[in-house]
Formats: structure tokens, C-alpha cells, sequence
């Protein structure tokens, strides 16, 4: 009994399932003119939707309970509506006004796959309202909503963009400025210096556009400045890691000095140092782990850190040698000090030759 159960609950399941992919719709093609991702009060506005349908209800079971609802937020709308059926001549049903439109089954209740042209005109309203609904259409079915579809598109304002402009170039002015400070440091800027030269033409494209196209170029610049910021960020880092590291070697240079030439491995000092030196180190590692972790405050941070560090040691380097002097080594030198040693025995054996022959002369 359980097991008959189950199977009716599955094909009912099934069966639920069937009726939603036939109820739904398809926008097949959906256009708008002007094409700008912005709007302007005032302006006139054609859009067209190509729509693919199948009634469920039509024919024997006509029973009227299907509907495709049209609304749009434009002003002075007129509808026209065109229903296309393979192997069929077009439908045209008579251009309607009004900011809502119902069709009927009895007006599109064709079996089978069935298309619907939809063409709607109208005018953006004069008083701005920021996004409007260009077209809604909903496909009910016993006052249930099947399918629903929307357009929507913002609308902008002389006085809207004028406002916006003025931040967006103060913006810029603010990006100029972060990058001249990090140009002065040497980081390497031209990656940021691209995105911001992208957004200046932008915003200067912008000041003497309409408000909808001045819109689009405004977005342009927003989001190439949003850009370069990170890639200053990256640079900036960039270049305090390479201080740092570059730091480490002179450090790790001199170091060597005291423990290879000098043989003071093992001098309290330079045990300081290589202390100091070994938490430059962990600082400088972790600054490059914030960098490939794009964690560029991060990297920033750690390679200040390391960098004080070492420059601390590499000044108590400076200080020990020169307490220490230049002494005698022979690294680095070794031919030098063998040559002067070989003089020196030269001489030497040159007096007492010397001297030998004297005493024979005397001797006589």
C-alpha cells in the first residue's frame, strides 16, 4: 500500500513538473532604442520582445484562464501586437494605448508553439525617478503569475549628472594625488596611471555629453578608477618588499664579513645581529605572503616592519666595524698579502746576503 502511495506522489510530482514547462515562455529577442543603459526625462523610447508560448488550455479545454498582462512605466504607451504561427499568415491585433494590457486566451490561445511580437512606444516621464520599469509581462493562469519578465532602465537627469561629474572629478583629483605620493617613493605607477588616464577621458567625454550618454561615461570612469586602486595598492607594496629584501642583503653581506673573514661567529655582537637579522627575515615573509595573498595593506605592513628591522641591524653592523677596524684578513686579498710577503722574505734574504759579503770583504 506504502509502495502504491509513493508512486502517486511521484507521478504527480511529475505530472506538476510537466505542466510548468509547458506553461513557460521564452524571450526569444528583446530590443530598446535608444540603446544607452540610461534613460533621460523626456525622451522617446521604442522597445520590441519576441516572445515563444504554448497555452496549455486551447481548443476542447479552451476555458479562458490564460493571460499575458503588459505594463510599463513609460507615458503615452502604445502597444501593437502581432501573433505568428508557423505556416500561418500573421495576426495583427489592433494597436492599443494605455500603461496596461491584457490579451486573452480567446485572443492567443493557438495550440501548439506559438510567437507573439510585442512593440511598445512611449515617453520617459519628466520628472526623474531613478530605475523605471520599461516593460513588465506576466503570464497568469487562474490568477497565478506562470512566467514573469522585466526591463528596467535607470533615468538620469541634467542635474543628476552635473552632480555626479563634480564627485567623480574630485575623485580623480584624489586618485592624482595617491598616485604622485607613490611616484615620489619610486613605485612603478604606470599600471594605475593607465586606468587613470582612462577615466580622465571619460569624465571629460562625460562634461559636454547628454545626460544619458554623459551617464554611460560616467559608469566608465567609476569603474577605471575602481580599478586602478587596487593595482596602486599592488605596486606600492611591491616596492616596499623589494626594500626590504634589498635591505636583507646588505645586511646578510656584512654578516658574512664578521663571520668568514672576521671569524666572529661566535662574538655576543654579531650573534645580535644575525638575531635581528633572522627577524627581519620572518617580517620580510610574511609581507610576501600578503602579497600573493593580494593582502597589499598587509605586505605593506610586514615589509615596514622587516625593513626597521633590518636597517637597525645594518647600522649596528656599520658601528662594530668600525670599532673593530679593518684588521688583518686573507680573504679576498690573498694574492695582495702573498705578494707582499714574498717582498718581504726578499729583502730579508737580500740583507743577509749582504751582510755575509761584507764581513768577506772584511776578512779579505
Amino acid at each position: 500500500m506504502k509502495a502504491d502511495i509513493s508512486r502517486w506522489i511521484i507521478l504527480l510530482l511529475a505530472l506538476v513538473c510537466a505542466v510548468q514547462a509547458v506553461s513557460a515562455f521564452t524571450m526569444i529577442k528583446e530590443e530598446i532604442t535608444p540603446t544607452s543603459a540610461s534613460l533621460e526625462p523626456g525622451q522617446e523610447v521604442t522597445a520590441r520582445y519576441l516572445i515563444s508560448y504554448k497555452m496549455l488550455t486551447t481548443g476542447s479545454k479552451y476555458m479562458d484562464d490564460e493571460t499575458f498582462e503588459f505594463s510599463t512605466g513609460l507615458q503615452k504607451p502604445a502597444w501593437d501586437f502581432k501573433i505568428r504561427r508557423e505556416g500561418c499568415p500573421d495576426i495583427t491585433i489592433p494597436t492599443r494605448g494605455g500603461a496596461y494590457q491584457t490579451l486573452l486566451e480567446f485572443e492567443i490561445g493557438y495550440e501548439g508553439e506559438v510567437q507573439l511580437d510585442v512593440q511598445l512606444r512611449g515617453t520617459v516621464p519628466r520628472t526623474p525617478s531613478g530605475e523605471m520599469e520599461v516593460a513588465k509581462i506576466e503570464h497568469f493562469r487562474d490568477k497565478t503569475v506562470e512566467d514573469v519578465y522585466r526591463m528596467t532602465r535607470k533615468v538620469v537627469s541634467a542635474e543628476q549628472v552635473g552632480s555626479s561629474l563634480s564627485i567623480q572629478q574630485q575623485n580623480l583629483k584624489n586618485l592624482k594625488t595617491d598616485i604622485d605620493a607613490r611616484a615620489a617613493e619610486g613605485v612603478d605607477i604606470s599600471a594605475a596611471q593607465a586606468k587613470y588616464d582612462d577615466a580622465s577621458k571619460a569624465l571629460t567625454s562625460a562634461a559636454s555629453a547628454s545626460p544619458s550618454k554623459a551617464a554611460e561615461h560616467i559608469a566608465t570612469a567609476i569603474k577605471a578608477m575602481d580599478e586602478a586602486k587596487p593595482l596602486l595598492d599592488k605596486a606600492w607594496a611591491e616596492k616596499k618588499v623589494s626594500d626590504t629584501g634589498a635591505v636583507l642583503e646588505s645586511l646578510d653581506s656584512k654578516i658574512n664579513y664578521f663571520i668568514e673573514e672576521r671569524s666572529m661567529g661566535a662574538d655576543p655582537r654579531v650573534v645580535s645581529l644575525v638575531t635581528k637579522r633572522e627577524s627581519a627575515t620572518l617580517y620580510y615573509s610574511q609581507a610576501k605572503d600578503g602579497l600573493n595573498a593580494k593582502n597589499y595593506q598587509q605586505a605593506r605592513s610586514k615589509a615596514d616592519e622587516g625593513l626597521n628591522k633590518a636597517n637597525e641591524a645594518l647600522h649596528d653592523a656599520d658601528a662594530l666595524r668600525d670599532t673593530i677596524g679593518e684588521g688583518f684578513s686573507l680573504g679576498g686579498n690573498l694574492l695582495l698579502y702573498v705578494g707582499i710577503g714574498v717582498v718581504i722574505v726578499l729583502a730579508i734574504v737580500g740583507v743577509v746576503i749582504y751582510r755575509k759579503k761584507t764581513r768577506w770583504d772584511e776578512l779579505g
